[in-house]
């Protein structure tokens, strides 16, 4: 019996090993899946920051040129975008949530909440299917060949034409067709999804985006960010 024992314990020996270092795999692709964007060193590396008690958080509004460099969708035909980095305490792990966040116009009462990646492609997809007339390029070819006597000669000659024939279809009322909209919405709302800022428990510092849909914006608002997922609400100015 203690020889089956010791026959045992090597087994034991390995699993029980072999436990933290499936932790750490576990945490590392749980890391890997948040997505969004890379923080940077602190939240003092954005333009508008505040730390309390070991909690910090930094933000910036992008600009209509820096959100075309940042994404390939046109966002900022719809929404106001805004980069948002946190750093939760070390033993505080952080419950993030986008619906935490409001954008509020200063002078204004009425705040924004952001807006999800299926909701922001969505209305983008509509935006585009109603502004101008689409046009889509299609084109024949048409191959001909055979064998005719030639008058003169008495000698078989044998031809072979090709013939091309290139339009353009206005897609019905002006519209993308339904299997091409799909796939431009599917694309958009993947890379909104990837680039928002992760909906997860965090424990170590994460950032990304966060889409608000801002009817009849003034271009000289100024606007501030707020965050109610801490213990006091947050308020950062958006300069």
């Amino acid at each position: 019996m203690f020889r089956n024992s010791l026959a045992l314990f090597p087994s034991i020996l390995v699993l029980w090993l072999s436990a933290p270092l499936l932790q750490a795999q576990d945490a590392d692709q749980t890391s890997e899946k948040l997505g969004g964007a890379a923080p940077r060193a602190s939240a003092a590396k954005y333009r508008a920051h505040l730390e309390r008690d070991g909690f910090s958080i930094g933000a910036e509004l992008l600009s209509k040129k820096q959100a075309s460099k940042t994404f390939a969708a046109d966002v900022s035909h719809c929404c106001l975008v805004v980069l948002v980095a946190v750093y939760p305490n070390k033993d505080q792990p952080v419950d993030l949530s986008f619906t935490d966040f409001a954008l509020e116009e200063v002078g204004s009462d009425i705040p924004v909440r952001p807006e999800s990646a299926t909701i922001v492609a969505a209305q983008l997809e509509k935006q585009k299917n109603s502004s101008a007339t689409e046009v889509y390029p299609h084109g024949t070819v048409g191959y001909e060949w055979g064998t005719y006597t030639d008058p003169n000669t008495g000698q078989p000659v044998h031809v072979h034409t090709v013939d091309t024939e290139v339009g353009v279809d206005v897609a019905p009322n002006g519209k993308v067709p339904p299997n091409v909209a799909d796939r431009d919405r599917d694309a958009m709302e993947r890379e909104l999804y990837e680039k928002a800022l992760p909906d997860a428990k965090v424990s170590s510092p994460v950032a990304g985006y966060l889409y608000f849909r801002v009817p009849n914006r003034n271009k000289k608002a100024k606007y501030h960010l707020t965050y109610s997922g801490h213990a006091e609400t947050v308020d950062l100015a958006l300069l």
